[in-house]
Order: structure tokens, then sequence, then C-alpha cells
């Protein structure tokens, strides 16, 4: 079986649970994913998850327009005439339209944000994460 899922690009491992005492499996896509966790951000000193997700995010590329705010959010894939390279945003396993809901964030409440580039991004959310994804996990979950 590990060799069908490593064909598919995706491989599992196992994680325990934190104070549960038990472990699961989870399927993780292969591809880029950057990891910044609550720690990392508290010693960034930022007040935002956006602003957080701006210094750690290699691959980020964004323009501002007129007023100052980000315009054109883009983590480095492949491109596509056909596809939105509008990263997907997950907080808290929802989907939010809107990328600039990472500004409402404070950093103070986020546990961890993972970065994934388009492959391991279209692993998990298929045509919709082809952009890359931008996932925030907070502490109030």
């Amino acid at each position: 079986m590990a060799y069908v899922l490593a064909a598919l690009g995706v491989a599992v491992f196992q994680a325990c649970q934190p104070g549960s005492g038990t472990a699961s499996s989870q399927v993780v896509p292969v591809g880029r994913v950057t990891v910044i966790t609550d720690s990392q951000i508290t010693a960034m000193g930022v007040q935002t998850a956006w602003q957080a997700v701006r210094l750690r995010a290699p691959r980020l590329t964004y323009g501002t327009d007129a007023s100052g705010q980000p315009v054109n959010v883009r983590i480095e894939v492949p491109s596509s005439v056909n596809a939105d390279q509008t990263p997907l945003l997950v907080v808290d396993g929802a989907q939010v339209s809107d990328l600039m809901y990472l500004d409402e964030i404070p950093a103070t409440d986020v546990r961890s944000i993972r970065i994934l580039d388009g492959q391991a991004a279209g692993a998990l959310y298929g045509l919709q994460g082809f952009g890359g994804a931008i996932v925030v996990e907070t502490k109030r979950r």
C-alpha cells in the first residue's frame, strides 16, 4: 500500500495526539510546505497573521494597491491560463473567501500557519488548491 501512495504523491505517517495517548494516521501531501508555529510568531513580534505570513513565506509574492493593501497574492506555482492562482485560505477547517481576513487574526490567537504550494494544496483541496493554500489553526479551535 505504501508504494501505491508514493506513486500518488502522498505519504502516510503516524502522529500521537498530545495528551490522548492514541495514534492517528494522516495523509500528508508531497510538495513544499512552510510551517510557522505560535512560538515563531511570538519571536517575530508581529501583530497579525498576515504579517507573519509575509515575513516567513519564502515563495509568497504580492503587490499593493494605492491604499497599501496587498493585491495579487501568489504562492509560487506553475502558471496556468485557465486556473485561478489565488491561494486558498482555510481558517480552523473553514474556507475563507477573502485573503485579507489574515490581517484581522491577531498573532496571539494563532497556533500554527501552514503555507502549501500548489502540488501540496491540490492534493488536499483539489482544483481549489491549485494556487496553493494558507492554512491557519487558531488557539480558539
